[in-house]
């Protein structure tokens, strides 16, 4: 059998089903899942028309095989990778906040990802897996973002091969450039505007101008289809991969591998674009099913039983309490009533408009007029109804009916002048968006954190970024009560929790009396915190110096850590320059201590510190340069202040492998 680009398309959308299997379920479910995946995809084929011949229209699906087009779909998809943002080489859209700390989790934390509140990271992960996988394996965090950026290259390059063989590559450029026709707006303030034409030219290059619904979060929005990527690679990626699997079926009637795998996978990609591939796989599978009379059954029980997983895993999210309801109902006044009016206008009646006038004067496409006319009906549907805060229902579900439009106005362009001239207006938009790529802000809001950045955080450092709006972590987590969680979680390999009493020995001479001795051996302590020495300022030399050394006249009866007590007003005074000059001093009286007794440290160095915000950013880089002065073996831990985790999200989180939360300075704990 000759491999098809639409094969390697099915891998693509089902290598990250598989090894969500393997990572976040049991054993024989992963197995299971696997083996009927196998054996459905032994079944696939990509055959001919039915009937053999060649249809009379003029949109033949015609193969293309050569060198120079593959090579063309490569550098387009590059392009489109590079300049979107994808792995941070280039400014990224300010979604990228949450790609970025979903792929940093993906790879610091065992799977499946469970929290010390009890939750779960429940997101549809189908789009960072492989490249998460490759990163745990080899390269972690800082090499996630070359395999990200290689993930997504791959899904564009076949994206836009398959779109090369539908039409050429006038219309992979007709899919990178398309978008509603909303410049009729943009020309329509542009004659009512007074000012002068630089004047208006500049401030359509900075605004999006567009009307109010389409401007407000939360507003209806169908993206053009730059704008989806740069900011949403999860749902686009899904949504236009399963599309052009679909459109030779839907136009052809080829027989294959039933549309209902592509809509289970496209499950795990994204729920949202599945809701969107719902009509177009119904409106395929009923025409199938009057070739075929009789639909396999165990095929369609198959097809279920690999999105099960997924349905499982998604119910046992933490519950939503967005917006959601007809959309007339959040309407107030009579000009939101007329801008939900331009909306339907602009973004559905001119396209039926369009497609009514050149089926009166020109037959076009026969039945496949109809699937255009299908994705109007879905695009009506979709900004009828509101759900989610932003409103993500209609801007991710409109995905796959706006390429079936992309495809459809394509074809126009071959009939009449109307249309070609029309298409001048939907490639406004997206042009600006290509040339705002080549600028140092190509986005209105800039993501300032790369994937590597968010170490040690977990995914609820999202509400840092939507505090005081609505519960945005509450997105990403699944309750701690859920089924899955229960009862189809695997059970985490990490040993049970070991806790070891230790006391902090905090004076300059290191000698024990009878009773501290007794003490230690009838509690069991097997460790020690030393303090060896002070950092304070010295405003005579105007330098930090040591102090209050400790001196051991007995050796310690355990193992310890030498601990460090900075002031805070060290860090005020010392100067950025500085701050690499004390942690190589530190560090070296640490490492090259002249006590005989310092063969009794073990691997762990700890700074005791009161940071506050005005020394936030000199104290983390100090502890990052002593991280990098101890041995390999050690780990650098630090004392965090009951204030500090109170209030973390302005006083940070250390750079260090663990904290030591000092709980002092407290009234009655028993009077609540």
């Amino acid at each position: 059998m000759t491999l098809h680009s639409r094969h390697l398309i099915i891998g693509y959308l089902a290598l990250p089903v598989v090894i969500f299997w393997w990572g976040w379920f049991p054993w024989w479910v992963a197995l299971g899942g696997t083996l009927l995946l196998l054996y459905l995809g032994s079944k696939f084929r990509f055959l001919p028309r039915r009937n053999g011949s060649p249809r009379d229209d003029t949109n033949t699906y015609v193969p293309k095989h050569s060198r120079n087009s593959l090579l063309f779909c490569l550098a387009a998809a590059f392009v489109w990778t590079y300049w979107g943002g994808v792995g941070g080489f280039r400014p990224q859209h300010f979604d990228y906040f949450k790609h970025n700390l979903i792929l940093n989790n993906l790879v610091r934390f065992e799977w499946p990802i469970h929290y010390a509140d009890g939750t779960y990271l429940c997101y549809y992960l189908a789009y960072y897996l492989p490249a998460a996988a490759l990163a745990k394996v080899v390269g972690g965090v800082a090499a996630v973002k070359f395999y990200i950026f290689g993930w997504t290259w791959l899904g564009l390059s076949l994206l836009f091969y398959q779109l090369q063989r539908l039409g050429g590559w006038k219309f992979v450029l007709f899919f990178m450039f398309f978008n509603s026709p909303e410049a009729v707006l943009l020309i329509y303030e542009a004659l009512k505007s007074p000012h002068t034409i630089t004047h208006t030219l500049t401030d359509l290059w900075t605004n999006d101008h567009t009307i109010e619904l389409i401007q407000t979060p939360g507003g209806l929005m169908f993206p053009s289809h730059v704008e989806s990527f740069t900011a949403a690679p999860q749902h686009s990626l899904a949504a236009w991969l399963v599309m052009v699997c679909l459109i030779p079926r839907l136009i052809h009637l080829e027989k294959g591998l039933n549309s209902l795998l592509l809509l289970a996978f496209c499950v795990y990609w994204s729920p949202l674009v599945a809701v969107g591939l719902v009509p177009f796989v119904f409106y395929e599978t009923m025409r199938y099913t009057s070739v075929v009379p009789r639909v396999r059954y165990f095929t369609l029980f198959s097809v279920a039983v690999i999105a099960l997983p997924a349905l499982i895993f998604y119910a046992g999210h933490v519950p939503l309490h967005d917006l959601r309801g007809w959309w007339w109902t959040f309407l107030k006044t009579p000009h939101e009533y007329a801008l939900l009016a331009t909306f339907l206008l602009v973004e559905i009646g001119l396209w039926a408009g369009l497609l009514w006038f050149l089926e009166r004067k020109h037959p076009i496409l026969g039945k496949d007029a109809r699937l255009i006319w299908c994705a109007l009906g879905v695009l009506l549907l979709l900004s009828l109804y509101r759900y989610g805060h932003y409103n993500d229902l209609a801007r991710r579900a409109c995905l796959p009916a706006t390429l079936m439009l992309c495809w459809g106005v394509f074809q126009f362009t071959a009939y009449r002048l109307l249309p070609t001239v029309f298409c001048l207006l939907i490639f406004l938009l997206p042009l600006k968006h290509h040339l705002r790529w080549l600028t140092p802000q190509p986005y209105t809001a800039v993501v300032d954190k790369n994937i590597g950045d968010f170490t040690p955080y977990s995914i609820h450092y999202l509400s840092r970024y939507h505090w005081g709006e609505f519960d945005v972590v509450a997105q990403y987590l699944g309750r701690a009560d859920a089924w899955y969680r229960r009862y189809l979680m695997p059970s985490s390999p990490t040993p049970p929790q070991q806790m070891t009493r230790a006391f902090y020995y905090w004076k300059s001479v290191f000698r024990l009396s009878d009773y501290e001795k007794q003490i230690l051996k009838t509690q069991k302590i097997n460790k020690l915190y030393i303090k060896v020495f002070d950092v304070d300022w010295d405003d005579a030399t105007r330098q930090a110096v040591p102090k209050a050394a400790i001196r051991f006249e007995e050796a310690p009866p355990v193992p310890f850590v030498p601990t460090v007590f900075m002031t805070n007003r060290t860090l005020e005074k010392l100067s950025q320059g500085g701050v690499e000059e004390l942690a190589q001093k530190i560090a070296k009286s640490l490492i090259a201590n002249p006590s005989p007794f310092w063969g009794r440290v073990g691997n762990e160095v700890q700074l005791d510190c009161d940071w506050t915000l005005a020394t936030r950013a000199k104290y983390f880089l100090l502890l990052t340069k002593i991280k990098e002065r101890l041995p390999k073996n050690s780990q650098l831990s630090a004392t965090i202040r009951l204030h500090q985790i109170k209030f973390y999200r302005t006083t940070g989180v250390p750079p260090v492998a663990r904290g030591m939360l000092m709980y002092y300075n407290m009234g009655d704990w028993k009077n609540t």
